[in-house]
């Protein structure tokens, strides 16, 4: 590759600094706000009483299997 074409580059490397940046930035903001803090904790976050941990509340329904006449 001759030394005029990685001019080319130069929007891809200037995309994956700012990638990185933003990916740094992300991290240090959740550390920072305690969301890497006690996993079990924060999954719990979501279960309401309206759907309690443990009780499935969702399901697919059954599928009809229907025989060959």
């Amino acid at each position: 590759m001759d030394a005029e074409s990685y001019t080319d580059l130069i929007p891809l490397i200037f995309l994956g600094v700012v990638f990185f940046t933003v990916a740094i930035s992300a991290l240090y903001w959740s550390a920072k706000k305690g969301q890497l803090r006690d996993f079990d904790k924060q999954s719990k976050t979501i279960f309401t009483e309206e759907e309690p941990e443990g009780e499935l509340s969702d399901s697919f329904p059954k599928k009809e299997i229907r025989k060959k006449k």
